[in-house]
């Protein structure tokens, strides 16, 4: 018996000095439900990325499912989800109990951030009426347009109705009269995965797009090659009024979608980044280990998207838009990151 817990402890000791402990020996012995983004997105992928990741390197069984950057928060803050990704500025409001949550979500920290930037997309059919119009034009105008968007609670549909209101389509208060007296003119809003809004494109059941998605989006890379289409810019006075809420003035730089009409040139966008978030009542050894094994492999990490190609460990402990998690502070300060 002796010598059994003998080499238990010994076990035990290898484990914490080697940072790969199994989800038992971390606190958690099932699987952990990770929360990532619509099918058919690059947070999926990322998000199946980084849990075959966790399963190869620190004996993690992690099962990935469909979320957002809305949802995502709300998920793990009840325990539906012990991780995800969420977005800063929809995190700084989730904390707060802020449009569009309607509590304090005080439960949620974060394990890395500073990665993988999402950017506005809003692409119109290139033989379509549309594609001469600005976003203003068609907004202001309630353009009777069909459009495909993704399904409520996600990000894209927070930052579709920050623009909505920006043109005037409703009040901050009464978004659900945005919807209504755009469709009244004439408009149908067609709701749908990532996938489904690509779907919808090809079959020429919709003119246009809206989507928030990392650099190069494989769904909007395909659609343009199987469908002539033109992005729309960002006005600097949308993209003003969007940085209120948290978001970045970006582009999509020239080339990333060749194949789109004027795809050599840059079109400017609204942009958000990614942050991993957690429970706080997560243990802090497994909160540890995901944090570790994620930065200490960090050359597989940005293989796994574009989008992750510039993700820097050092700055993971940045622009999060929430507290870090025990866990992962301590991860941060053993590299002489965080002091």
């Amino acid at each position: 018996m002796r010598r059994h817990r003998t080499l238990g402890l010994a076990a035990a000791l290898l484990a914490l000095l080697t940072g790969t402990v199994s989800a038992q020996q971390a606190g958690s012995s099932q699987a952990i439900t990770w929360t990532a983004g619509a099918l058919g997105g690059g947070w999926f992928d990322i998000s199946s990325g980084l849990a075959a990741l966790l399963r190869e390197q620190a004996n993690l069984t992690i099962r990935v499912i469909p979320g957002g950057g809305a949802q995502n928060p709300v998920l793990v803050d009840k325990g539906d989800a012990a991780i995800g990704l969420g977005l800063p500025p929809l995190l700084g409001a989730a904390l707060k109990g802020q449009d569009p949550y309607r509590r304090k979500m005080e439960s949620i920290r974060a394990l890395a951030g500073n990665m993988s930037p999402t950017v506005l997309h809003f692409y119109v059919a290139a033989d379509s009426a549309l594609a001469k119009l600005t976003l203003g034009e068609i907004f202001r105008g309630k353009k009777p347009i069909r459009l495909a968007i993704p399904k409520p609670g996600t990000s894209d549909i927070w930052v579709l109705e920050k623009i909505m209101t920006f043109y005037g389509l409703c009040s901050a208060g009464r978004i659900g009269d945005c919807y209504k007296s755009w469709e009244e003119a004439g408009a149908r809003l067609l709701r749908g995965s990532y996938a489904d809004e690509l779907a919808m494109f090809k079959g020429r059941k919709v003119d246009g797009v809206f989507a928030i998605l990392a650099l190069p989006a494989e769904a909007i890379t395909a659609a343009s090659e199987a469908r002539k289409l033109t992005l729309l810019p960002c006005s600097p006075r949308l993209l003003e009024h969007l940085t209120g809420f948290g978001l970045g003035a970006g582009a999509i730089p020239g080339g990333t979608y060749p194949k789109a009409v004027g795809g050599t040139e840059s079109v400017s966008a609204a942009t958000l980044g990614t942050t991993i978030i957690v429970s706080a009542t997560m243990n802090d050894d497994l909160a540890y280990t995901i944090t570790k094994t994620i930065n200490d492999n960090v050359d597989r990490v940005r293989q796994l998207h574009p989008s992750l190609a510039d993700y820097d460990p050092a700055k993971g402990w940045l622009h999060l838009g929430l507290a870090l998690h025990p866990g992962a502070e301590r991860y941060y300060r053993e590299q002489g990151w965080l002091q």
